[in-house]
């Protein structure tokens, strides 16, 4: 991957992690309640509800959210929080680790000439791989 395109994947990713906006949740969430059963509540209760899972929605991704709102709308009852949460956090977790990755990922492996890389297949790039990681990089002075 070429430095271009891993700066594209990361801005990417980072967009794929944008929330929502909450009156987007609330709306969102209303038309789930409509579509929903629920045990009954007074509407100071109701309101209640709705502000922290609204609250709560915007710490996650905003498709995860959509989709997420939308299967619980396929059940005949309202969510309790911890499904949702069960539905939204591996999604959001696998690319906050994509991301992070890509970001270490000039900090940990040394660069590769193009020669290298065409050959990256087999056991023989790895031991290329594990040699350049032992030589000191420039600037670095070896450790005896």
């Amino acid at each position: 991957m070429t430095k271009t395109q891993q700066i594209e994947v990361m801005r990417i990713l980072s967009l794929s992690l944008s929330p929502l906006p909450r009156v987007e949740i609330m709306r969102e969430l209303l038309k789930l309640k409509v579509k929903t059963n629920s045990r009954n509540m007074d509407a100071a209760s109701l309101e209640l509800q709705l502000e922290v899972y609204a609250d709560e929605l915007t710490r996650f991704p905003a498709d995860c959210v959509l989709q997420a709102l939308h299967d619980a709308g396929q059940q005949k009852w309202w969510p309790d929080w911890g499904t949702l949460e069960s539905l939204l956090t591996p999604l959001q977790n696998l690319r906050q680790r994509l991301l992070r990755d890509l970001k270490a990922r000039d900090n940990l492996i040394p660069r590769r000439c193009d020669k290298e890389r065409l050959n990256s297949e087999g056991p023989e790039a790895l031991e290329v791989f594990l040699k350049d990681l032992k030589q000191p990089r420039e600037g670095e002075v070896k450790a005896e």
